[in-house]
This record gives structure tokens, sequence and C-alpha cells, in this order.
């Protein structure tokens, strides 16, 4: 090839092959920044070019936080304001600016994207974005008016009323200063989109447009409103609530309504001194949240009386009844109310206990009337039936009648009465005589839960048998112990009534056991054991003698097996309970002076009393002897008897207590001897 020709092929193929590798290279550098941000691209005086959009929108929210920070002062009169532009919505949109910064040097086709990229290798000039940013005008409008009312001096007003010394009187309507809204808000606009500088608000001179008549019309109509009281009531519950006319003068007010161009003044009742009067008998108009209860009717079927929420006043709506009210003929109306705390117990909860039938009624009968200790006795059954009635054992649970009830106090209502203390029933100063009887009760309590087939978690039979009571399958109670514990092991609640007369206590327990069957079987009695003595202290006694007052009875031991069967035909349950009962005594009364030293009631200081002697015609000397040497005190009448026989003189007349009556030892005797005196000769 002829060197021209080559020369020329080199000169023509070296502008492409650089075009090419420019385009190679444009290519290499838009791939690595596909997804940032390209030139000197600034928002906000902050530098964005090379950032990705995550990065990019990060830095927008900071310009964002930045700028709504930045105070602009705003001059009203002689007061100064400063708005913080967030305060009224500043905010920009970060994705336009972002779409914006992406766009730049990638507009156009593939030629003028190189052509950009070509003239920016070096960096090229900066390119700032302008900023879409916004605000709330209506915010805005919020805070100039609010700076309206704390900085004009001479407000204009259209008037209305107020109340002095509880009297409604006239506001007039008045020229004054007030802000050009509008013009105002302008002007803070321009700044919260631009550069910050502050401002000084626009104002004008306005006229009212309302008249001294109107306002006149007004207040009449006020007074009208406030003169006679109002009362707002509700039916369910009954309850109402009064407020007098200086409560609603307090409340009532005016207000401006309408544009500014077509303005017009309404009265309106506040809420505040309304509240403020109700406040203090507020109790008295609400009700407390009532918690769901389970009942048992008198044919013995549970139901549920309903929970009910607290009844509220509704503070809010006050103002719109009393002024119904106000208006209205009979000055009443609606007391507004709201649902307010929820029960603790509600009807979904009671439901849920599942107390549907009644699964036993136990029934025991006791001797009415009698001697203090038995009318104690009765009181004391009573009580406790009270304190238990309505208890409620949830599924699982395991009930102590102790742990229920408490330790029997006088404080809570119980009383002095027998008790099995020892080997026989004591009464009364023994603190287990606090609540005497009350194992009537438990005895009771017992037998219906025996028979519904409840777990018998601890129970403790009486250790002497009582004929009123079911054999072995009864119970005592006593403080700490014994106790009575039972475990509802049903999938329901049980609810424990109780029922009582003059002669019975009654224990009706009900729930849902699934319809089970109990049966139990008595054995014979075995095993039986001879009654010991016991002494009983009678002071009507003599010591030296006895009196048997009870042959006793045998003690023995007895079982009793219970089987609970179920619907469903799985294996019966089989349980045996065993007891022995101690034998009754043989009560032998004797004087407690010769109680034995380990007796209950023994007392080493009580001595046995000493019978008197016939002291009659003993002299002085004997007469003391007789009595000192038994223990009494030997004491001579200051009264002797007269006699006129000298065999007489000196001998006891008489004694103040009869010869063989049984004294204590210090016992005092009063002797009255006879005295001699010749008698005067006859005339």
């Amino acid at each position: 090839m002829r060197r021209p020709l080559r020369i020329a092929l080199i000169s023509a193929a070296v502008p492409v092959l650089l075009w090419m590798w420019l385009g190679v290279v444009f290519a290499m550098d838009r791939v690595s920044d596909g997804g940032e941000i390209l030139g000197r691209v600034t928002v906000g005086g902050v530098a964005v070019g090379g950032m990705t959009v995550a990065e990019a929108r990060q830095a927008i929210l900071g310009v964002e936080a930045t700028l709504g920070a930045e105070p602009i002062a705003v001059r009203v009169q002689d007061t100064t304001f400063t708005l913080l532009p967030a305060e009224v919505g500043f905010d920009i949109d970060e994705q336009a600016v972002i779409a914006l910064a992406m766009e730049v040097g990638r507009n156009g086709g593939i030629a003028s994207q190189m052509r950009w990229w070509l003239g920016h290798l070096g960096g090229g000039a900066p390119n700032s974005l302008q900023l879409p940013a916004t605000y709330n005008r209506e915010s805005l409008m919020a805070v100039l008016r609010s700076w309206e009312a704390q900085a004009i001096s001479d407000p204009p007003t259209e008037g209305g009323i107020t109340v002095e010394a509880g009297q409604v009187v006239p506001v007039y309507p008045k020229s004054g200063t007030g802000l050009d809204l509008e013009g105002t808000a302008d002007l803070i606009e321009a700044q919260i989109l631009g550069n910050r500088e502050p401002v000084v608000a626009q104002t004008e001179f306005r006229v009212p447009i309302l008249t001294n008549a109107i306002i006149d019309g007004l207040v009449a109509e006020a007074r009208l409103l406030v003169t006679q009281p109002v009362t707002l009531a509700k039916i369910l519950p009954q309850t109402s609530l009064t407020f007098p006319p200086e409560v609603l003068a307090a409340s009532i007010s005016s207000r401006q309504v309408g544009p500014k161009e077509d303005p017009n003044v309404e009265l309106f009742f506040q809420v505040g001194p309304l509240v403020q009067y109700l406040d203090p008998i507020r109790t008295a108009v609400e009700t407390e949240p009532v918690d769901a209860k389970v009942v048992i009717r008198p044919d013995d079927v549970p139901i549920i009386i309903p929970a009910s929420n607290a009844v509220e006043v509704d503070d809010a709506s006050l103002p719109e009844a009393i002024w119904r009210a106000a208006h209205s003929v009979t000055r009443t109306a609606p007391l507004p109310v709201r649902d307010g705390r929820v029960p603790d117990f509600t009807t979904a909860d009671a439901e849920a206990l599942g107390i549907r039938d009644l699964l036993y009624t136990a029934t025991t009968f006791f001797t009415g009337g009698g001697d203090f200790k038995n009318q104690n006795r009765i009181i004391n059954i009573h009580r406790i039936a009270d304190e238990v009635n309505g208890a409620i054992v949830m599924p699982g649970e395991v009930f102590s009648l102790n742990g229920y009830v408490g330790q029997r106090t006088i404080e809570d209502g119980y009383r002095v009465a027998g008790a099995i203390i020892g080997p026989i029933v004591y009464c009364c100063d023994h603190p287990a005589n606090i609540g005497g009887g009350v194992s009537q009760f438990t005895t009771t309590l017992y037998n219906a839960v025996f028979w519904s087939g409840l777990d018998d978690v601890e129970h403790s039979p009486h250790s002497l048998y009582i004929t009123r009571y079911p054999m072995v399958h009864e119970a005592t109670l006593g403080w700490p112990t014994p106790d009575l514990k039972f475990r509802n092991n049903t999938e329901n609640a049980i609810y424990i009534k109780t029922e009582y007369t003059g002669t019975s206590i009654t224990v009706k327990l009900f729930g849902d056991n699934d319809g089970i069957q109990v049966e139990a079987e008595l054995s014979d009695r075995s095993g039986f054991t001879e009654p010991a003595k016991y002494f009983e202290p009678d002071s009507d006694v003599p010591p030296g003698t006895q009196e048997l007052r009870d042959e006793g009875k045998a003690g023995f031991t007895a079982s009793v097996t219970r089987t609970i069967t179920y619907p469903d035909g799985r294996e019966p349950t089989v349980q045996t309970w065993t007891w022995t009962y101690r034998a009754w005594p043989i009560i032998i009364a004797i004087h407690p002076c010769e109680l034995p030293s380990g007796h209950i009631q023994y007392d080493a200081e009580v001595e046995c009393p000493v019978q008197v002697p016939d002291l009659h015609e003993m002299t002085r000397s004997e007469a003391s002897s007789a009595l000192t040497s038994i223990g009494l005190v030997f004491k001579e009448s200051a009264n002797p008897s007269i006699t006129d026989d000298p065999l007489l003189d000196g001998t006891v007349k008489a004694q103040s207590v009869p010869h063989e009556t049984w004294l204590d030892p210090g016992s005092e005797v009063v002797v009255t001897f006879w005295k001699y005196e010749e008698p005067e000769p006859e005339p």
C-alpha cells in the first residue's frame, strides 16, 4: 500500500478509536455510578453529589430539621415573637428533591449525557437545587390570632357579655387595631420558604359591624337563661343535679361567630364553672361499677345478676345540656352520662364460673332456746354460717374453713359456749369456748362436700360421738387446728349457700360435677372401750360425798366408705375413712376442794368448807374453841339475852348460822350468850 494512503487511513482511524475508547469509559463510569447522584449537586447548602438515594434522603431530612428549627422573628406592635417553621408544619418533599437530583447528568439521549459527562470530568460547575418546601397555612393563622390577642393593645370587638358581681352586663362593640392576618401570613410565608429575615406584622384599623342594640338584646337573653336554676336528671339509676343561678351566671359567656365581614355574637355556657360546682358533689351523682353476682333463687336455681359499669357525668356535654334545660319550659334536661370504669368481676366472668346446678343439701339439727350457753351456741352457728354464705371455690382450689373465716373472736361476734375440752364438753372460761358450737356448721358443710363427691383434703371427726351427727362422716373445728379443707376437683366453680333456723343449719353446694353419683356405707361398731371416771366440781356437793351424774358411754371404732360413680363409665372411686371415738366418761360430782391435782379445774387455793357445830348451852370458851378449831371465826354478840336462871348465865343462847351448815374457812359466826340478872323482889 502506498504510503500516502496508509497515512490517510491511520489518520481516519485514530478519532474513531478515541471515541470508541471514550464510549467504553463512559459506559463503565455510568455502570459504577448507576445508583448515585451525579455532579456537584447541593440541596439547601448540603452537597449530595456522589450520594446514594438513601444517603441523600438522610441528608435532606437533616436539612429539613435544621430549617424547621431556624427561628423567624415577627414583631407585632411592641412585642416580638419567635416562630419556628416546624411549629406550622414546615416540610420538604424529599422524594421530589431526590428525583430532581437523580436527573442531573441523565437527561436526554446518550450523546447529550456523554457531552454532560465530558464537561464534568474535571468536576464541573455546582448545581444548587430549589427546595420544594411547604407549610400549613391554617396553623400559621392560628398562631397569628394568638399573637394578636397577646400583643395588640387596642383590639376591636364586636361586643358581647361579661359577668360582674354575679350580674350579666354588656360589653359594647368598639373600634380598634387588629392584625392584617392574610398580609402578615404572606410576609411570614416568604421567610419560611426563603431566607428567614425578621418580619414586621401588618395591622389594620377595624370598625365593628354589630350595634349596641344587638348587644343589649344578648344581655337580656342571657339574664333570662341564668335567673332561675336548671336541673339535669337521669332515671336509671334515678339521680338529679341542680345548678343554681350563681353557677349559671359564672358559666355563661359570649363568642363571635361567622365571617369577618358578617359577624355575629352568640351565647354559650363554659364547662369550667359547671365542673367546678359538680366536683365536690360528684360522688352523690355518679355511681361506682357493680360486680356481677351469682345468687340462688328460692327454688335453688343459680342465676347471675349482671355487672354494670360505673356511671359518670359527661363533663364535656354539660354546657349543651344546660343550654337545653335553660331554654325548656320546665328548665330541665337529661343529665349527660357515660360509662366509666368497668367492674372487676364482669358478667362474662360470672358465666364462666359454670355454677349451674344444686349438687347437695346437708342439714343438721340442734335444740333451740335453753340456757345462755345453748343460746350462745346457736348464735355462733348462725355467725359462721353468715360468714361462709356466698363463698366461691374455683376449680382446683383448696378451701380452708379456718383460712376463710379466721379465728373466732368476741370482736367478730362470737360468744362463749360449750366445747369438747379433754374428756367432756366444757364451758366457759377456756379460749376454745369462744365460738363453741361452730363444729355443728363444720359437720354440715363436710357432709355437703362428702355427698357432692369433692376431694376431702383434711378433716377431723369429734373425739366423742355426738348422736345428732352422722357417724364418722362428721367434722370438728378448732383454732388453728383442727381444720376442714376440701378441693374443688370439678371443672367449674363451687358456690356455698347457707341457711338456718332456730333449730337447724343447712349448707347447699352449687356447681356442675358432671352428674356423678355418690353412695356411702357405714360399718358396724367395733373395738369398744370402757368409760373412765370424770370428777365434775359442784360446790353444792358436801365434801366427803359423791353424786353420780352420768353413767358414761362406751367408745368404739367405725368406718364409712364412699363410692363415686361416673356417668362416662370409668372406674368408680372408692374411699374409706376410719375413726375411733373415745368413751364418754362416767361423771361423778364432788366438791371442788376434793378435785385431783391433774383436773382441768383444780385450784390448790380452794379449801373444803366445814360444818358449823351445835354451840347450844356451851360456855364462851367452849364455843370459841369449837369454832376456831375448824377454821371459823368466833364473834360474841354485843346484845346478850337476859335470864333469871343463874344456871344459864354465860352459856350459848343462839348462833347466827345454824349447826350443820357448810361454811368456808374464815367465815364468821356470831354467838349470843345468856346473862343472869337477879329479879326484883315482889312488893
